[in-house]
């Protein structure tokens, strides 16, 4: 029996793939014909999610306590960095300018705040001074290249514009400024030429180096992303192992009994014409039957887990970010139980005095091709979620993924995180980058037709587990 290529990725790329086979091959030889397609498993797919609809998760009451069963949960949710009942935004001119200038302000009180030789001057004070070192900030206008092959940025402040050169020859600079985004702000150190700014450094804002908070508890947060419900390519035998897991059902019953807190990184559920022909991928095409299904996983976990939930791209929140936080009638009756909390996206919560930095990620989607040095992006988002610290923006190029303008830029990352921890891209990725943990959570999803077209390699049923008294992160398999 032949394979069509694309079925055979896609069984690749399930857990029960070989099961799988075996019955697309019956399939197949029953209708007579020659070739397993991937129509033939796509149709077994929905078929098993269909089924899989109903299934309720079986928890079985046993002895087990967990260590952390009886400490109070200290967590602090920071509503004033969350957009959530914040939003005034109508699209105005002023929601632009006064978004703009916001950031800017931002911006300058942290480059303010950096120590240098040279002192920060205003842009139209630069443009007339003849001193050999100048340091200026300013908010990326334009980048454009010359027929030389050098580099031309304008950058402007409150005061001025400035054109800034960077010469192709001084090879460590040039690619260096290749990595200048539009929309952010830099600081340029050089001196002028005529009208332009000759740069000889460029600097961003980036986090400090410090050393990373810890907290006096063996207690630990578990980290999610991108469950999908209600997409057949969710992987629920695996979340519903995980679920049993955190009810004492393992053998390793010493983590179990140390996770007290599950912090979720958006896309709970795949939602509804998020993408075209999405409606192929569904177990349901209703919203509100997707998070009622959410729902019912999230009232099997123990009621002393604190759980925190973030909206993601797939959510039914408003597209553009910032994003407020699902609305009641999403959350189904979850906010009648104590131990779940809704949050923005972004959002800073603190767990014992640690903080935690909670953004989905969309905007991976527009970092990763503009940034040279993320070519490998995908595969490794660590390298990413450390770009953002660098930049000290989760998504600098405005109007590539839509933005809000809100009055204040809630993106802009103003205190170092002592854990980063976002999903969206389907891929776990682990790293430290000046006292922070970056830490992308992976999904619970398989791969989709999608990835296979994009060439995506995605890691389902990692679980991130992080330990608050070593700051380290233990990576647990439910594949």
């Amino acid at each position: 029996m032949l394979v069509e290529p694309a079925a055979l990725e896609l069984l690749a790329s399930l857990s029960d793939g070989a099961e799988i086979m075996d019955a697309a091959v019956a399939a197949a030889v029953s209708r007579n014909a020659f070739m397993v397609t991937h129509s033939v498993v796509d149709e077994l797919l929905s078929a098993r999610a269909s089924e899989k609809k109903t299934v309720q998760i079986s928890v079985e009451h046993t002895s087990f306590r967990a260590a952390v069963a009886d400490l109070n949960p200290d967590i602090k949710l920071d509503i004033n960095r969350d957009v959530t009942d914040k939003s005034r935004c109508t699209g105005t001119v002023e929601n632009f300018r006064d978004y703009f200038r916001d950031r800017f302000n931002r911006y300058k009180r942290i480059f303010n705040e950096k120590a240098s030789q040279i002192p920060l001057q205003p842009i139209a004070r630069v443009r007339s001074s003849t001193e050999r070192e100048l340091r200026t900030i300013g908010m990326v206008a334009d980048i454009r290249g010359t027929r030389k092959g050098d580099l031309l940025i304008e950058i402007e402040d409150e005061t001025d514009t400035l054109p800034c050169f960077v010469g192709s020859r001084e090879k460590a600079l040039f690619e260096k400024a290749r990595e200048v985004l539009l929309d952010e702000v830099v600081s340029f150190e050089g001196k002028m030429y005529n009208s332009l700014f000759i740069v000889k450094d460029v600097h961003w804002p980036d986090v400090p180096f410090r050393q990373k908070r810890t907290a006096d508890t063996d207690a630990c947060v578990a980290l999610l992303s991108d469950l999908h419900v209600g997409s057949k390519y969710f992987l629920q035998e695996n979340f519903e192992r995980f679920i049993r897991f955190l009810n004492g059902d393992t053998d390793d019953k010493e983590i179990a009994g140390s996770i007290k807190y599950l912090v979720i990184a958006g896309d709970v559920v795949d939602g509804i014409g998020v993408y075209p022909s999405q409606e192929k991928q569904l177990v349901t095409k209703d919203i509100y039957e997707q998070y009622k299904l959410f729902g019912e996983l999230m009232k099997k976990v123990p009621d002393y887990i604190e759980v925190v939930i973030s909206p993601g791209n797939h959510d039914a929140v408003r597209t553009a970010e910032p994003q407020p936080r699902l609305p009641a009638e999403f959350a189904q009756d979850l906010e009648d139980y104590p131990n779940m909390h809704f949050v923005g996206n972004p959002a800073w919560i603190e767990i014992h005095g640690v903080k935690f930095l909670i953004y989905h990620g969309t905007s991976l989607d527009t970092l990763i091709p503009a940034l040279p040095s993320l070519s490998a992006g995908y595969e490794f988002p660590e390298k990413v979620g450390i770009e953002m610290l660098k930049h000290r923006h989760l998504a600098p190029l405005y109007g590539e993924k839509p933005l809000v303008p809100e009055k204040r830029d809630y993106m802009v990352i103003e205190e170092s995180p002592d854990v980063f921890h976002f999903g969206h891209v389907h891929k776990n990725g682990y790293a430290d980058y000046r006292g922070t943990s970056v830490i992308n959570s992976g999904t619970w999803q398989s791969r989709t037709d999608y990835q296979v077209r994009l060439g995506h390699h995605p890691s389902p049923c990692l679980l991130p587990v992080y330990s608050l008294r070593s700051g380290t992160t233990k990576v647990l398999s439910f594949a």
